[in-house]
Parts: C-alpha cells; structure tokens; sequence
C-alpha cells in the first residue's frame, strides 16, 4: 500500500468516524406560560400543565386590543399587575392602581378637560388620549401611585419601570412616570419609552 492510499485510507476512516449520526436532541419545549407565585410575585415558565391555583397566569405575549371592548382591565393585565405588586411588596413598595379602566365617557371627560386645562386638542394630547386612542377604555393601561404615596409612590412606581418588564408591564411615556401598559411578554426587554402620549 503506498503512502498516498493509506492518508486515502485514513481520512475515510476518520470520515466514517465523524459523519455517525448522533442520536437527535430534543428540541426545546415550547413555552405555555408564565407563571407567578401570588404571595410572592415568584416568576416561573412552564412547558407543561398549567399555572397552579397558587399563582397568577401571566400569558407568553404582549396584551394588545381585543375584538370588543372589555368593562373592566383585561384579567391577565390585573393578574400581571398583581404578580408585581406582590413582588414590590417583599422589597418594601408599596403599589395601587390609582386609575385602570376607564368607561369612554369617563375618557372623554378627562380629555375635553385637559384641553380646557391645556389650551389645545394637541396640548393635551400629551398628557389625555382622546377616547380612541386611549388603552384605559381597552383595560389595558393602569396609573399606578398618580397622587398617592409621595415620593414612596414615586418610589414604588420607579421599581415597577425598572422590574415590570419581567412581568410584561412597561412604563410608556417619559411624561408620565405612572403609566404602564402590556406591551411585552413576561420577561422581554420593554421599548423605548415614547417622549409622551400623542
């Protein structure tokens, strides 16, 4: 056998070693939800059953508008505040939902007051959406601490802005340090705050 055929030999044999196929991974299971402790505000994902009545569900996916609009917060939303209300708590924060969902005529009323307030539809437009752009009347947008607690209210709402996320719940507008909303799945990094409401 001459040298050539034996680095032939070699190399096929080191092929056959290399090209064995290996047993299949399992592929990564799919996530069903978000699960948080209610006492703790504990986060936990699972990939089988479901949330235990001891914990509130927190869903896989941002909360956007639904088909009709609801009469009061979309559960899941109240449940991912809660979940984070109870995880302020062990740190020592307080948090209260000062104004969650709000009927169209209630929106309404704020906005023609803002623009009173204001001096124009646009002014106000920064701090009151208009019944139609507004989540309030989606029950998906909560002020939480606005005019209560001082500056622990304050306080409180700055841990929600730094922790919600791993909740699902991101403070939207650098105007307003009370408002968050739905706007990832649990654990995802939130947006980039818009400057204020519009």
């Amino acid at each position: 056998m001459d040298k050539n055929r034996a680095i032939t030999i070699a190399g096929g044999l080191c092929l056959s070693l290399f090209s064995q196929v290996l047993p299949a991974q399992a592929a990564d299971a799919a996530i069903l939800d978000t699960c948080a402790t209610k006492s703790s505000g504990k986060i936990r994902v699972i990939t089988t059953g479901t949330c235990t009545a001891k914990e509130y569900s927190l869903g896989i996916k941002p909360i956007v508008r639904g088909k009709k609009r609801p009469t009061a917060l979309v559960p899941q939303f109240e449940d991912r505040y809660l979940a984070a209300k109870a995880a302020a708590k062990k740190k020592g924060y307080s948090m209260q939902i000062t104004s969650g969902y709000r009927t169209l005529e209630r929106q309404n009323y704020l906005y023609n007051r803002a623009i009173k307030r204001y001096g124009s539809a646009k002014k106000a437009s920064r701090w009151v959406l208009p019944p139609k752009k507004s989540n309030h009347p989606w029950g998906i947008a909560i002020d939480v601490n606005y005019k209560v607690g001082g500056a622990n209210g304050k306080k409180a709402a700055a841990w929600l802005e730094k922790n919600g996320y791993k909740y699902g719940l991101c403070r939207r507008y650098k105007n307003e340090w009370w408002h968050f909303e739905p706007l990832v799945a649990p654990g995802t990094k939130c947006p980039k705050m818009e400057p204020y409401a519009s």
